[in-house]
């Protein structure tokens, strides 16, 4: 059901396994679905989003942003952080990765290292990239495309074969947002805007993006910047070493994943809760494919983003989902 997002000379990574769910020895008993509850992953003092699920040296492992409280204003924080599990029923507490950052994107390059991007608010929101062997430590993180100008966050990259896409929101609230696409030769050479695909949900563009292959198809997973809903896109035909090839996508389908107590509220999502929001995929075992999600009852907690929580999801179609019980 899958090929890779790194078409290198002899990767390391081989095809459809930038995305698995599972690197290295898988868990002794699996998967254990039935041992599985939603919210998989909360906080009583600390708000969970934008994450991505990877199962590496052992135990699993989360990325996510990580919202707490401060004393000074604006009385809250976004940090990049991880915790880990034997059984995606027990978790650690989180462990900051870095400070003043959020929304962290994870892919395996051709030679099999994790490679992570997230956006920091020091000054202007840019990028910055880490990368790890097993996700239990991280080397130190530098700058990602630095030249391109203008606020970007919520980056996500794909390995063609030929350099490297990465897709990105640009823009501000106050202005026009918009989903972007860049190349480079590789992830260290020189990135140039390639242009704004013809993206539209509810009238607007899209976030929290992570590129994929499904099917031997090029695949975009999105949030929506209206309602914040998971959506899927496919790579519209077209050689995808090619970089123009980049702005052309199908129309978005929804992703319909059931709502629970932990992410229903009053009123309407992404306006006084949050359901199904920054939708994260990977390739499970069994031709099974596992969506985590960030859900919440409220959006006044953490000033006004919530007390996010998160949920999981399978499905073997990515048309009917399940969740746990």
């Amino acid at each position: 059901m899958r090929s890779d997002s790194a078409a290198a000379a002899a990767p390391v990574v081989p095809p459809g396994q930038d995305h698995a769910c599972i690197v290295g020895t898988p868990p002794r008993h699996g998967i254990d679905w039935a041992a599985v509850h939603n919210p998989i992953l909360s906080y009583a003092d600390h708000g969970v989003k934008d994450q991505a699920l990877q199962w590496s040296d052992g135990q699993w492992h989360m990325l996510f942003s990580e919202l707490s409280t401060t004393p000074r204003a604006p009385h809250y924080r976004y940090d990049v952080a991880s915790a880990t599990s034997p059984d995606l029923v027990h978790w650690s507490r989180p462990h900051v990765i870095e400070r003043d950052a959020a929304s962290p994107d994870l892919v395996r390059d051709p030679q099999g290292r994790f490679v992570m991007t997230y956006q920091t608010f020091a000054g202007q929101l840019r990028y910055r990239i880490a990368t790890s062997a097993a996700l239990s430590a991280w080397s130190p993180a530098h700058a990602l495309a630095p030249h391109l100008a203008g606020r970007m966050i919520d980056g996500a990259l794909a390995y063609t074969g030929h350099g490297v896409i990465l897709g990105f929101k640009a823009g501000t609230t106050a202005q026009t947002q918009h989903f972007e696409i860049a190349w480079a030769p590789s992830l260290s050479g020189h990135f140039s805007l390639v242009g704004i695909p013809a993206i539209n949900v509810y009238n607007d563009t899209i976030e929290n993006d992570e590129f994929l292959t499904i099917d031997g198809q090029w695949t975009l997973i999105a949030t929506s910047n209206v309602l914040d809903q998971p959506f899927v896109f496919t790579l519209a035909p077209g050689n995808p070493e090619t970089p123009a090839t980049w702005l052309r996508w199908s129309v978005g389908r929804h992703l319909v994943v059931p709502s629970q107590s932990f992410d229903t509220g009053h009123g309407l999502s992404s306006l006084t809760f949050e359901q199904d929001n920054s939708a994260f995929l990977c390739v499970g075992p069994g031709n099974v494919d596992y969506l985590t999600y960030a859900g919440s009852t409220e959006l006044t907690a953490f000033g006004g983003w919530g007390h996010a929580r998160i949920g999981l999801a399978r499905s073997t179609d990515l048309v009917d989902w399940q969740v746990p019980a």
